[in-house]
């Protein structure tokens, strides 16, 4: 499980340096940006909200364990 929590974190991590990425490039127009950060902040979200799932999970598994 912690093999699985680890990568969602770093794959986070890469989405928010794509969107930095993007809100740093001057040369792309404000529509444009918006076009393209919106399916990688929804990616962001499914991640967030599968990774808080899954702690739960763990958690749950520790609690039955201690």
């Amino acid at each position: 499980m912690d093999k699985i929590l680890n990568c969602i974190d770093s794959y986070m991590s890469d989405i928010e340096s794509e969107i930095l990425k993007i809100v740093a490039d001057q040369s792309i127009p404000l529509m444009e940006k918006n076009a393209l950060m919106e399916p990688i902040v929804e990616q962001k979200k499914v991640l967030l909200h599968t990774k808080e799932s899954l702690e739960k999970i763990k958690n749950k598994k520790l609690k039955r364990k201690g």
